[in-house]
């Protein structure tokens, strides 16, 4: 059999829309539609993904050869027919909506090809959306044999399951069915405490750290596990997410307002009590994830684990899972969402058949774009235009930690773009981790945000385990800021604006290697400091996508309370800062 030829992998129609490209089973560029759209989590076909990766790889559409799919379009007919097995007569309410989405979703294929412009010998190749994701993180691994682990919402009809890897190879061993999922259990609760489903998620997280165990056993009457069958239950009497057209979903019953009480509005207040629910469900959630996931263990022995899907977006049961000492080492795609089975579907074209096996293991998702001084310059206008400093700096770095150890709180835009939820070092807002303070000026002031979201260290790695205790089986989760620990006490006051209520963080270890910009700013920032250790996390403003172009970078500047950036050799400050600069 001969080599797969380039293979683009796209995903759209849900959330997090993306393109990735494969060529020789590496993956060259891959990028999410809403980087260049501006428009977070975007659903629509992602033709501004697609070009990009097809200039980041110098080819043309004529010349593409297979367009993965990061879902079987037809076992999406599936779907209805469960809901009236669980629900009803209730279902047959949503029965005509589902069945119209059926449709539009079988239309995909022909969708692809008009709206993407390949040529007509290039083949449009479904790939079910559990084993998209599954090859998005064995396929990326360094590991040989595997056991894998998906975890979200729902794909086609299934929402976990359970493949092992071998030889570049995958084969399912298990899954759960619909409408049975940890992933709508967390949206659920997400959607109750008034935030946005399938997209505040993280929010709860953060909040539970704030939570007491009043609600605990309550809300273990929501779902259950069969740890010798793999029976995942959700408690269906709280739930309505199988009763009713996806415009009219509460997501939750009104059983569950008897069980937790009212659900909070947006706009209301977070009581202690909303606290507590977040911080119960979490608990829930970690527990079913870790029971699964060594269920799986039994069906497939390895000391080895891949996870992926959107629920393992959860840092803090990716944390639990790492912290069992039942692997040796776990590796979590680092786009664990729906964006990451672009780079899934594309990569499993290559596991037909009996090709070699030609992998290379995922250690940085510097993957998105990058410009050059020129393009640079272009957009630096702007800021000269808006009153702002302008000057070429001869070390980026050591102007960068400079500013940050007077507290200075900058915009940084290096290199390519990540590809993924978590900045980790080319598109960031960085700061002194030092200072308390700092945690609540970038959350109210430039960021935005609830003042309970907690804000990420990035380490040298070398230094890591003298700030927190990490575990050795999360090796290759803490580069992508994935995976929670806790800060050592000792430690704790010289880290204050990076440690979580509840004493962990999400830490990011960053090598020279692998990350060679990050790590040199970090190692300036130690010279003036002694500390290791910067404040981390995306550079965007409120409600946006990280920033892609130096245009973003520079209009988020200015819309936010940055005091600097640093945007390749340059750096911007305000003019009324000005002898801020003229002080480098």
């Amino acid at each position: 059999m001969t080599a797969v030829g380039p293979t683009i992998g796209i995903n759209f129609g849900t959330h997090d829309a993306a393109a990735a490209i494969v060529l020789d089973k590496t993956v060259v560029a891959a990028a999410e539609e809403e980087r260049f759209t501006r428009v977070k989590q975007t659903k629509e076909f992602p033709e501004r993904a697609i070009e990009y990766c097809l200039s980041e790889a110098r080819i043309d559409r004529s010349d593409i050869e297979h367009v993965a799919y990061f879902v079987d379009p037809a076992l999406q007919i599936l779907l209805p027919l469960m809901n009236l097995r669980h629900a009803f007569p209730s279902a047959l309410g949503s029965l005509s909506s589902d069945v119209r989405k059926y449709w539009r979703r079988r239309d995909a294929v022909s969708l692809i090809r008009t709206a993407g412009g390949f040529g007509p010998t290039a083949s449009i190749i479904p790939v079910r959306h559990h084993f998209a994701h599954a090859a998005s993180a064995y396929l990326t691994s360094p590991f040989e044999q595997s056991l894998v682990v998906t975890l979200d919402g729902r794909g086609e009809f299934e929402t976990a399951a359970v493949f092992e890897g071998r030889g570049g190879h995958i084969e399912s061993r298990h899954s759960v069915k619909y409408p049975h999922s940890i992933g709508y259990l967390y949206s659920m609760i997400t959607k109750f405490l008034g935030f946005r489903p399938q997209r505040d998620e993280y929010k709860v997280m953060g909040l539970a750290g704030y939570g007491g165990d009043r609600f605990h056993q309550k809300v273990e009457d929501l779902a259950s596990f069969d740890d010798s069958s793999g029976r995942l239950r959700l408690n269906l009497r709280y739930f309505d997410h199988h009763r009713r057209p996806s415009d009219r979903r509460h997501l939750f019953s009104p059983a569950l307002q008897e069980l937790l009480g009212t659900p909070r509005a947006p706009e209301e207040p977070i009581t202690d009590r909303h606290r507590e629910i977040a911080s119960a469900v979490q608990r829930l959630t970690e527990d079913l994830v870790v029971r699964y996931v060594l269920f799986g263990q039994r069906l497939v022995p390895s000391r080895y684990l891949c996870l992926a899907g959107g629920v393992a977006l959860n840092a803090v049961a990716n944390a639990r899972v790492i912290e069992t000492g039942r692997f040796e080492s776990v590796f979590i795609q680092p786009a664990a969402n729906d964006a990451g089975t672009s780079i899934g579907a594309a990569l499993a074209i290559g596991t037909q058949g009996d090709l070699p096996l030609n992998r290379r293991p995922m250690t940085d998702v510097f993957l998105g774009p990058a410009f050059d001084d020129r393009q640079i310059e272009e957009a630096l206008r702007a800021a000269s235009g808006a009153g702002c400093r302008i000057m070429a700096v001869s070390d980026r770095y050591s102007t960068a930690a400079e500013l940050i150890a007077q507290d200075k709180i900058i915009g940084w835009f290096q290199g390519r773009m990540e590809y993924g939820p978590r900045a980790l070092g080319a598109r960031s807002i960085l700061a002194n981790p030092s200072n308390a303070g700092t945690n609540r000026r970038v959350n109210a002031l430039i960021k935005r945000r609830e003042l309970f979201r907690p804000l990420a260290p990035a380490v040298q790695a070398e230094h890591a385990t003298t700030y927190f205790n990490l575990h050795g089986a999360g090796r290759l989760a803490y580069p992508f800021m994935i995976a929670t620990a806790q800060v050592a006490a000792e430690q704790r006051s010289q880290i204050a604006a990076v440690v979580h209520v509840d004493g962990s963080a999400r830490v990011q270890t960053v090598m020279r290697r692998e990350n060679p910009m990050m790590w040199t700013l970090l190692e300036r920032f130690r010279q003036l400091t002694g500390l290791p250790i910067l404040l981390n996390t995306s550079f965007n403003g409120a409600e946006e996508p990280i920033v892609c172009t130096p245009d973003d970078a520079v209009r988020t500047f200015l819309e936010t309370g940055l005091d600097a950036l640093v945007i390749g050799g340059y750096l911007v400050t305000r003019q009324y800062r000005e002898n801020l600069v003229d002080n480098l």
